[in-house]
């Protein structure tokens, strides 16, 4: 019977010619030829010059088709199979309706048997007489009173096991409603608590039914800005805990250590509380958004270390090394939160200059990241530049350089008031006065910034962006003239240290006709002209104070008498050193001998002289 199914296949549609609109048109065009971009009137005039030469375009179809007989092959045997399952459930639906009504008309046989035996199968006529099979309606045997009554007190029993199995039924879900509206309550407390602190809830990306928290930043690096998004889960007690996912960040913080001879001397988390004994929802969140921002930021200095190797800087497997001074240096890792922190020695603790160079250090990078940050935010919030094919490689952050330029401005500022406090001892040892004004630190300087900052812009915003521009320093020394003095400026740039001295003299001194300006790149040629600059003043002062010096070299510091009547003649020498003052005479008498004198200062030596009188009294009569 199968075989005598009758399927009808409709042919594939065709396009109507008749539609030429123009979106019909446009649509055709890049369906052909792509964007409007890739056809011109040389690609037309190409494709109508090969028409013309009888190339026909299905060939490539054909050779497509030949290339594959195995695809058409597959094509083939699964339309078979789908027309064989096809027609397979036709004829068992037409084998149970066909069953059916044989049993039907059969049954109506007995009553109606001319109509009945018109929809009877030929098979069924020759296997069963008509009105084989009947139907009569049968009348139930009366119910006694005794089982009316039993019935009844059935019915009655069952309703009440049903309406006692009802209130149960109510009283459980109402106290499983009142416990799942408390701990719902609770949850919702608990995410409210959380938006209150600060925190930006939103809906999870792939679980839109579910609340999760973002506690990394929006303008960091797109693998860490993907990863700061964590789903709120709602405990069995309607407490709510913080699911990280399979990307969850370490538990690692920053850590910024000194050694000394590979000696760790200090570390920036002596005394830092790690936060771990409190579990607490917040706790959690606050823990996950430190680890991902030290993670960030040991990364972003990482990839900055790679181009400061001429700077000293070593980029190793435990960590990025920075060279301090002799046999000192400063490491910056990602440390366990378990692991276990240095000890202080003896004598030192969490408020030792190491410590403080330490905890400092970290904290500034922190900054400068947050600066980072807010200058890809501003960046981001401005007209963007023009379209072009290649994207931007993305910037590296100034993280070290500044820090680099921070800690060699510091040094510079010791090491120039060091030298300026040695001087002044050697004067003052000499009853000379030279007024200093030492320049300030780089926290002095930085500390100034909360009274010339803009009212517009925060605090650490302009304490950020001072720290990324070159710092300078100023240090003014007043002559032991008195009439001259120094400004010595120190501008630290990444690339070194540039000192410029600026004289203010008056127009009569020998002071002026020295340029005005000079500057140094490095802190020996810096004080030696400082400390040649106090011996020319020494000499102006001794030429004016004593009439009977006068000056033979300057530059060299040389004075001299005139030749007295009895042929006597005085030489007077000056020399300023960074730990001394030397005088020296030498005379000559009319017989032709030479005598030498000297007489010198020092911090450490005992001298009750002053430099005045013994200029004054210096001359050939002691020396013969």
């Amino acid at each position: 019977m199968a075989s005598d199914i009758a399927v009808s296949l409709r042919a594939w549609p065709t396009a109507k010619t008749e539609d030429q609109s123009l979106s019909f048109l446009i649509a055709r065009i890049n369906g052909q030829k792509g964007s409007f971009r890739s056809v011109s009137e040389q690609s037309l005039e190409e494709d109508i010059r090969a028409a013309e030469a009888g190339e026909v375009q299905d060939s490539d179809n054909e050779q497509s088709l030949e290339e594959k007989p195995e695809v058409a092959k597959s094509r083939k045997d699964e339309v078979l199979v789908g027309r064989n399952e096809i027609l397979k459930h036709i004829g068992q639906a037409q084998n149970d309706s066909g069953q059916a009504l044989d049993f039907i008309s059969i049954l109506l046989s007995r009553h109606i048997p001319k109509q009945a035996e018109a929809t009877i199968s030929p098979y069924l006529k020759q296997q069963l007489p008509i009105g084989t099979l009947g139907v009569e309606i049968t009348q139930l045997p009366p119910k006694s009173e005794s089982r009316q009554i039993d019935d009844e007190l059935i019915s009655t029993g069952w309703k009440l096991q049903s309406l006692n199995a009802t209130a149960d039924s109510l009283l459980t879900s109402a106290t499983r409603l009142g416990a799942e509206m408390e701990q719902e309550a609770k949850h919702w407390d608990e995410v409210l608590s959380i938006q209150k602190k600060g925190w930006s809830i939103c809906r999870l990306p792939r679980e839109r039914h579910n609340l999760g928290v973002r506690y990394g930043f929006a303008e960091a690096a797109t693998e860490y800005r993907d990863r700061g998004l964590a789903a709120l889960r709602r405990n069995e007690d309607g407490s709510v805990f913080l699911d990280l996912g399979l990307h969850a960040p370490a538990s690692r913080r920053l850590r910024v250590t000194v050694k000394r001879r590979r000696q760790v001397i200090a570390s920036s988390v002596v005394g830092m509380a790690t936060g771990n004994d409190d579990q607490s929802v917040e706790s959690s969140i606050r823990r996950a958004r430190d680890a991902i921002y030290d993670e960030e930021l040991y990364h972003e200095m990482y990839r900055e270390a790679r181009s400061l190797t001429n700077r000293g800087v070593q980029c190793m497997t435990e960590g990025i090394t920075i060279p301090l001074e002799a046999e000192k240096t400063l490491t910056v890792d990602l440390a366990e939160q378990s692991a276990e922190e240095y000890a202080p020695s003896d004598g030192a603790g969490p408020y030792d200059s190491d410590h403080q160079l330490a905890k400092a250090f970290s904290l500034a990078c922190k900054l400068l990241l947050s600066h980072a940050h807010r200058q890809n935010y501003n960046l981001r919030t401005r007209q963007p530049p023009p379209l072009t094919e290649r994207k931007p490689p993305r910037a590296v952050y100034s993280i070290l350089r500044p820090l680099l330029a921070l800690l060699q401005q510091q040094s510079a500022l010791d090491d120039h008031s060091k030298f300026l406090q040695s001087v002044c001892a050697t004067l003052a040892s000499a009853n000379l006065i030279m007024p200093v004004a030492s320049p300030k630190g780089v926290l002095g300087i930085l500390g100034m910034l909360h009274v010339e900052k803009s009212t517009n812009e925060p605090l650490m915003e302009t304490l950020a962006a001072a720290t990324c521009a070159p710092l300078q320093a100023q240090s003014k020394i007043t002559l032991p003239s008195v009439l001259s003095f120094l400004v010595i400026s120190i501008r630290t740039y990444i690339q070194g240290t540039e000192y410029k001295i600026v004289i203010n003299a008056p127009p009569d001194t020998f002071l002026s006709q020295l340029p005005q300006e000079t500057s140094f790149t490095s802190a020996a040629e810096m004080e030696d002209y400082v400390l040649h600059l106090l011996t020319l003043d020494l000499v102006s002062v001794v030429s004016a104070e004593n009439q009977r010096w006068q000056i033979m070299s300057l530059h060299e510091g040389q004075l001299s008498t005139d030749t007295s009547p009895d042929g006597s003649h005085e030489a007077l020498s000056i020399s300023v050193e960074k730990c001394r003052l030397l005088v020296s005479c030498c005379g000559a008498n009319k017989d032709g001998d030479i005598a030498r004198s000297s007489v010198s200062w020092s911090p450490e030596a005992e001298n009750n002289l002053a430099f005045r009188d013994v200029v004054r009294t210096m001359g050939a009569e002691e020396i013969f």
